[in-house]
């Protein structure tokens, strides 16, 4: 039955059919011409509707029943939320976080409530429109020269001393392959794998040298000592690479082009719960889990960005860790993630502490980033990643949107900033693609550096 009313698919300007793709890029078009801080305070009322349809139609369960009611007949669109003016109690200007694009409920669906962002304030959602992750360059690769060099350089004294010394030799290299299955096992070669491969070692090198005793020969090879021999020779400048070249670049090329998150948001804080309160838990995981979303929906149209969660605090046992470490070429930012109360928060210049404003008087609450951005500066230059520029921030989610939430930084210069979801995001997105050669390329041993630091 046709109505007078545009449906949501119209208000978007996509086909029923349109896939989430179509619409997530539909909304961010058209937010950006029409949010009012661009076109003015007359298109609130159609921008409030263009985002209710943006959440309607990304939510597969909300669109299948908002489908059916077309089908049946019913009002094409529901309304949209209402204006500021007609809630209760509500002031006559409605606090920023609630305007603007939030991250939908399929991508973080728990209580804390999801701040507005301003996406016209987001040039790198237009200027990579459309571009796949996968397109990104992976920088810092592939073998040193002089890796490839030493492996080659190492596979030939084997072999010239496998023919050159004695059949006992034969008996040494199972050995040799076995170190270098154990190492390999523990990477990715399956068991079953590694146990043939040990069996025929030791059969063929057991019967080459059985061969050369009975025939009292000095030392020939026989076909099966041969392939042994060789298959130990092998084996062990695997273990070598595995350990000299493949440890250091933990992070698989094959996994890069696609990959965009590594590790679980919160894992720490839920494989350790006793060490804090249950309340306190929760809050951490929820703070993790949306602050991850948060990156993920706004940042992943960058090519390069990659992101690394729950990395651990350097040099200390104490099970302190740092939350997340998102990437982008030659840049890092290690985040701490927080979900508190409505409140005045300052981070205290040179010190590893919060003040917290309540009543009139103060708190303290410790506060691990700027040791931990400290420590991480120096192992990255440690690592041979000196040229890797390094930010840390602590984010804080308001656990309501009911009253304001004031954050600020007692030095404007420290080496963490304490931020909202909002100010976090947009500074990322303006400090990763600053370059756009940077903004398409992903350091593959920071990337491997930062998978090594995970828990």
């Amino acid at each position: 039955m046709p109505t007078s009313e545009p449906t949501l698919y119209e208000v978007l300007g996509v086909a029923p059919d349109a896939d989430p793709a179509e619409i997530k890029a539909a909304f961010r078009k058209r937010a950006r011409k029409m949010h009012p801080d661009v076109a003015g305070d007359e298109m609130r009322s159609f921008y409030l509707l263009l985002q209710h349809a943006h959440e309607v139609l990304s939510e597969p369960g909300r669109r299948a029943e908002y489908d059916r009611s077309l089908r049946g007949g019913a009002p094409s669109s529901s309304p949209p939320p209402p204006e500021p003016e007609t809630r209760a109690g509500a002031a006559s200007e409605e606090p920023p976080t609630v305007w603007g694009e939030r991250v939908p409920d399929d991508v973080y669906g728990g209580p804390l409530p999801r701040e507005g962002h301003d996406i016209s304030r987001m040039p790198w959602l237009r200027s990579f429109e459309g571009v796949e992750r996968s397109s990104a360059v992976i920088t810092h690769g592939g073998l040193r020269w002089w890796q490839t060099a030493l492996i080659g350089a190492g596979g030939l004294v084997l072999v010239v001393a496998s023919y050159l010394l004695s059949p006992l030799v034969v008996l040494l290299l199972p050995g040799l392959l076995w170190a270098g299955l154990r190492i390999w096992w523990i990477r990715r070669v399956p068991e079953v794998t590694s146990v043939l491969l040990l069996a025929f070692a030791l059969l063929s090198g057991a019967m080459a040298t059985l061969v050369a005793v009975v025939q009292g020969q000095v030392w020939q090879w026989p076909v099966l000592g041969t392939i042994g021999s060789l298959l130990g020779i092998f084996a062990t400048l695997w273990a070598v690479y595995d350990l000299a070249v493949r440890e250091p670049l933990r992070a698989r090329r094959r996994d890069i082009p696609q990959g965009f998150s590594w590790g679980e948001p919160g894992q720490n804080l839920a494989d350790g719960q006793g060490r804090f309160s249950l309340d306190a838990t929760l809050d951490g995981i929820e703070g993790e889990r949306l602050t991850a979303a948060e990156l993920a929906w706004f940042l992943g149209a960058i090519p390069g960005v990659r992101l690394v969660n729950s990395i651990e605090f350097p040099g200390t046992s104490s099970g302190a860790d740092v939350d997340h470490a998102v990437a982008c070429g030659d840049k890092v930012a290690f985040i701490d993630s927080k979900a508190w109360k409505p409140g005045q928060y300052a981070l205290v210049g040179g010190q590893d502490a919060i003040r917290v404003g309540t009543s009139g008087a103060w708190d303290y609450r410790p506060a691990h980033m700027p040791t931990a951005v400290r420590l991480y500066q120096a192992l990255l230059a440690k690592h041979r990643l000196r040229s890797v520029a390094v930010r840390g921030y602590i984010v804080v989610h308001p656990k309501s949107q009911a009253e304001p939430l004031r954050l600020s930084n007692d030095s404007s210069d420290g080496p963490v900033r304490l931020v909202t979801a909002r100010e976090l995001v947009t500074e990322l997105g303006a400090w990763f693609t600053e370059d756009e050669e940077h903004a398409r390329s992903v350091n593959r041993r920071l990337l491997s550096f930062l998978l090594r630091s995970g828990r």
